[in-house]
């Protein structure tokens, strides 16, 4: 074969999966060069390339072209080349995800933390403990997990609260940060030292009325002690792919 083998989405573009590359760098150069002269003559409007790292010695060849990193993993890159323009060529992932855990306990105390990172530059900067997302992982779980990895106490998901939204996230990216009411299971508290300074539970009226407190924390106690927020409805099979999805609807 002297071209490379692709398959075109119902997009306009063809993408060539890192099976479909050929053995050597030699014979990718000549295909890549009389596909290129293909996929013109059949109007592709964008392809796309998916490089595994122990093919990297084919990227020069990709750029000389004119392709274009898209994104990467740890173990591959995937290349871009806009053969129409204008051809819409999706971005990749430009949001974080964060999640903070808003654990009140049956005495009215709340669950804080302060992060060692903050207690020299904000040493009363008691919040909610929580952390990102991991790849893959739903809000419901990864709060959970964040306050259990934080402070060791066991938390029951009740509902969604809210979150705000900024453009001053790691590496660049926007950022989400949801805030979500817990119910604890347990009370004592272990830290996790690695991040944490100290951890307490706070009594909600002093946290309320404590005015070295940030105002976004305290807004987000108040909304949880008016509203029920957003429950989980956990729908299995939401949409066609039979996937579980989380769905934070009133009821």
């Amino acid at each position: 074969m002297n071209y490379l083998s692709s398959v075109n989405n119902q997009y306009g573009g063809t993408y060539v999966a890192p099976e479909d590359l050929p053995a050597n760098s030699a014979a990718f150069e000549a295909q890549l060069t009389e596909s290129l002269k293909i996929w013109h003559i059949q109007e592709i409007k964008v392809v796309w390339i998916k490089i595994p790292n122990a093919r990297a010695k084919l990227l020069p060849f990709l750029y000389q072209a004119g392709f274009m990193n898209h994104h990467c993993a740890v173990d591959f890159m995937m290349l871009t080349l806009r053969l129409e323009d204008g051809a819409m060529i999706p971005p990749f992932a430009n949001h974080s995800i964060g999640v903070g855990g808003l654990v009140i306990n049956e005495n009215n105390q709340l669950l804080t933390i302060r992060e060692k990172d903050h207690i020299k530059t904000h040493p009363h900067n008691w919040k909610f403990p929580g952390g990102m997302l991991e790849p893959y992982e739903h809000i419901e779980h990864g709060v959970i997990r964040e306050v259990l990895e934080e402070t060791s106490v066991q938390t029951e998901f009740q509902s969604f609260i809210g979150f705000r939204h900024h453009h001053q996230g790691q590496f660049n990216t926007s950022n989400i940060y949801a805030v979500c009411l817990l119910k604890p299971l347990t009370l004592e508290i272990t830290i996790q030292e690695s991040e944490i300074f100290d951890a307490k539970w706070f009594p909600i009226e002093d946290y309320l009325t404590d005015h070295k407190i940030g105002k976004y924390n305290q807004n987000m106690l108040r909304s949880a002690l008016q509203h029920s927020g957003l429950k989980n409805l956990n729908v299995p099979g939401y949409m066609p792919s039979d996937q579980d999805y989380e769905v934070f609807m009133t009821q």
